[in-house]
């Protein structure tokens, strides 16, 4: 169909494999609930690194068998490329496309009610295939050593003091063929555009933290614009590391929760115990974007639509946001503006929320300058902990479903509130119009959105 240059773009599909839930049935309902997922790091770790923080939030892998995946897949893909497909194949399914699978061997499917040409995939990633990156380094590094680290490996009386270095190469012996192709960025949002026959724009948008709602925000102007009737909007990271070397890089810097709270404690965006982000082993989620019209005469209903999205960068720094010379109430003013809708309108923020100390203050303090006490604030963050490249997508995906049911979950362990926003606390049912949603990333990214109730 010819779609004009004022399409209304509306969120047809939703998928999610994340640390609380696997299906966004299970997962919206976790959130409701207030679920979380905390626990002490892999105590092998510390033959690596001796961290400040000791808790991350680890993810379950779904059964990637329910997603057509074989054994071949598994040795071939990234984690981070295995996620996405099972979130993007939900999404999908969610969303109506009728699929057919053409090329076994391949994975290959055809979409009967879908113009695969005007269709395409937009994904973000902060790390990217990082996982496999690490595993393929880890024998190409030892590759000199490695008739000495075999006969060790025979004697196991001998290897105490390098027990980890030795089990780390006994998982990755070599490196694999296909070690390039697996560590591409690109990989998530190819392997998606090749899978499902998308044969519009396969992007990948790398925006650190920004990367998933940044990725979605693409979509949305690719089919506002009419270049294409649907498009696979979202974002996926992982990390697999043995060493839990990502996890070591943040506690370096210095932005991980410390551990001198209780477990489920430690998590507290926007409250003034704060001391860094939880980290999370990663997520993914997909929207389908879709045309209003093109929606319509698929015969499927609209979960939520998308009236607007900015995007600025601060210029400032690689690693920390700027307490006074920021660029993100320009981002939120952009994001109404691009709406249309006025800033009185806005009922319920999804905010970044990380639980960084100056994050959180400054993300606060523009919040009320510009809205007031009035709105719903909550941060998706203080259940999920932070998934990086996938946490804009999730949080979009929150907010779509926000305001579709009229609920918004609970913001845990706001015992002493900053600032003067309406956090909620507790679940909370509400008459929600119009939302906010928005990421700001390492290097100064910052990415807003607004969406509707249709």
């Amino acid at each position: 169909m010819n779609s004009s240059a004022a399409s209304r773009v509306v969120i047809t599909g939703i998928g999610l494999v994340t640390a609380i839930g696997n299906s966004v049935d299970a997962f919206w309902k976790n959130c409701l609930n207030g679920e979380t997922r905390i626990e002490a790091t892999p105590d092998h770790w510390d033959a690596y690194y001796s961290a400040t923080s000791k808790y991350w939030s680890p993810l379950d892998l779904p059964d990637f068998s329910r997603h057509g995946l074989r054994g071949s897949d598994l040795l071939t893909m990234d984690p981070a490329v295995l996620i996405a497909i099972a979130a993007a194949d939900e999404a999908l399914e969610n969303a109506k496309i009728e699929r057919s699978l053409q090329a076994p061997r391949s994975g290959k499917y055809l979409s009967s009610n879908i113009d695969s040409a005007k269709s395409g995939s937009f994904v973000g990633t902060g790390l990217g295939c990082i996982t496999s990156t690490l595993d393929n380094y880890t024998p190409h590094l030892l590759k000199s050593s490695r008739p000495d680290l075999d006969r060790w490996l025979e004697d196991q009386s001998q290897v105490s003091s390098s027990k980890e270095l030795l089990a780390n190469f006994a998982v990755n012996r070599s490196v694999s063929p296909v070690a390039s192709l697996k560590s591409m960025p690109n990989s998530i949002g190819a392997t998606l555009s090749i899978r499902y026959n998308l044969r519009g724009p396969a992007d990948t948008c790398s925006m650190a933290c920004a990367s998933g709602l940044g990725a979605i925000g693409r979509a949305y102007e690719a089919v506002k614009s009419g270049r294409l009737n649907l498009a696979l909007g979202g974002g996926a990271e992982f990390y697999g590391d043995r060493a839990g070397g990502v996890f070591m890089a943040f506690d370096r810097l210095g932005a991980l929760a410390k551990a001198d709270l209780s477990r489920n404690h430690v998590n507290r965006p926007f409250d003034e115990a704060r001391s860094g982000f939880l980290f999370s082993q990663g997520g993914a989620c997909f929207l389908v974007l879709e045309d209003f019209e093109h929606a319509r005469l698929r015969g499927v209903a609209p979960i939520a639509e998308i009236l607007g999205t900015y995007e600025t960068s601060d210029a400032i720094s690689l690693a920390s946001i700027h307490a006074d010379d920021n660029s993100i109430r320009e981002m939120i003013c952009g994001a109404i503006a691009a709406a249309d809708v006025p800033v009185e309108a806005i009922d319920y923020v999804n905010a970044h929320g990380t639980g960084t100390a100056t994050n959180d203050k400054v993300e606060s303090d523009i919040l009320f300058e510009i809205f007031g006490p009035r709105p719903l604030v909550n941060s998706t963050k203080s259940l999920l902990g932070h998934t990086i490249g996938a946490s804009g997508a999730i949080e979009a995906a929150v907010t779509a479903l926000s305001l579709k049911n009229g609920t918004v979950h609970p913001s845990l362990n706001i015992d002493n509130p900053i600032g003067g926003l309406n956090y909620a606390t507790e679940r909370r049912t509400a008459s929600l119009e119009y939302a906010l949603t928005q990421n700001f990333g390492f290097g100064g990214h910052n990415v807003g959105m607004v969406l509707a109730r249709v």
